[in-house]
């Protein structure tokens, strides 16, 4: 009988504590499905985006160090506004993305190297990040041998994107910097012909008004924040509705042509800054017109001097020269 009865109560403490720890598990699992839901309907926050006057956006290969430290130093100088800059890295081997690291610019990397027949998807990448991480009314492209040599570029640009709504990009478009029309039919050709990697947004740009094969000189160019939002939200850049250009040379077709294209597909349209008594002084290849006469004329923005040849390694010292006696004078 005293077996018996140990027996009993060793059974009741057993089930006991069993059915407790089943208890527990069952509770453990609704609190974790409950944690689960939570989860999963948590809402998602976007990152604050730093508000600022201008964003700068550049692309960088090996062997243009040299251009991007005068155009750093030339913002620096004359941008007399609350800028950033987002600068795309080409995979370059000779220390660029690290000086730039170092300098503490916004940085994006390519995973593999586009060269200049990708150029349209490394820009792709760095308007995308700047406009994810900041928030200004323009953002302004430009290359690493061009420079800005003058102040006022900002209220020149605001001021040019106030005289019409739809205006969505400015640059040297349809006239030349000496006020002859651009001949825009180089890549009309290829884009008819590769028109199937462009899908809807050649379609929709060209019942804009879309002339194929134009584009601003791709030198330097602004886009406002309307449009780039535009084409952001429309997904263009991430390959939606059809969008894929050919990164093949000799299939690809210049940025200049496509971020164009694209302005107009989203409902706005591109205007010159370049012609004569207009702040943008490019060409390519070389600078349309000696460092003297674009300071003479006021440009603010020139294109392209390039990093070997004597007459524009002159002009980089020219304006470096500019960009040093300017800074001479301001109060430390």
């Amino acid at each position: 009988m005293v077996w018996a009865f140990f027996a009993c109560r060793y059974f009741i403490a057993n089930r006991a504590s069993t059915l407790e720890s089943q208890a527990q598990t069952h509770h453990s699992r609704r609190m974790k499905k409950l944690f689960d839901r939570l989860r999963l309907n948590r809402p998602t926050f976007p990152p604050a985006r730093r508000r600022c006057d201008l964003v700068v956006v550049s692309a960088i290969s090996d062997g243009e160090w040299l251009g991007m430290e005068d155009l750093l130093d030339s913002l620096a100088t004359y941008l007399d506004c609350d800028y950033e800059v987002v600068v795309v890295d080409d995979v370059t081997t000779d220390g660029a993305y690290e000086r730039l690291l170092d300098g503490g610019y916004w940085v994006v990397h390519n995973p593999e190297k586009l060269h200049l027949a990708g150029i349209d998807l490394t820009l792709r990448r760095a308007f995308v990040e700047a406009r994810r991480l900041f928030d200004a009314p323009i953002y302004l492209k430009i290359d690493p041998d061009a420079l800005i040599i003058g102040t006022g570029l900002l209220a020149v640009l605001n001021s040019a994107f106030s005289e019409d709504s739809k205006i969505g990009l400015l640059g040297t478009y349809q006239i030349d910097w000496n006020g002859e029309p651009r001949d825009l039919s180089y890549w009309k050709e290829r884009m008819i012909r590769r028109c199937k990697d462009l899908g809807k947004p050649y379609h929709q740009a060209i019942h804009s008004g879309y002339q194929v094969g134009d584009g601003v000189q791709g030198g330097a160019y602004a886009l406002s924040r309307p449009c780039l939002d535009t084409i952001i939200q429309a997904g263009w850049f991430k390959g939606t509705g059809g969008y894929n250009p050919s990164r093949i040379k000799g299939q690809h077709i210049a940025e200049d042509s496509l971020i164009t294209m694209l302005t107009y597909a989203a409902g706005y349209r591109a205007a010159d800054i370049g012609g004569p008594g207009q702040p943008f002084g490019l060409w390519h290849p070389g600078m349309p017109m000696t460092p003297h006469e674009l300071v003479a004329q006021n440009r603010l923005v020139t294109h392209a001097i390039k990093y070997r040849d004597p007459e524009s390694l002159e002009a980089r010292d020219y304006f470096r020269a500019r960009r040093t006696a300017l800074k001479s004078t301001r109060q430390p």
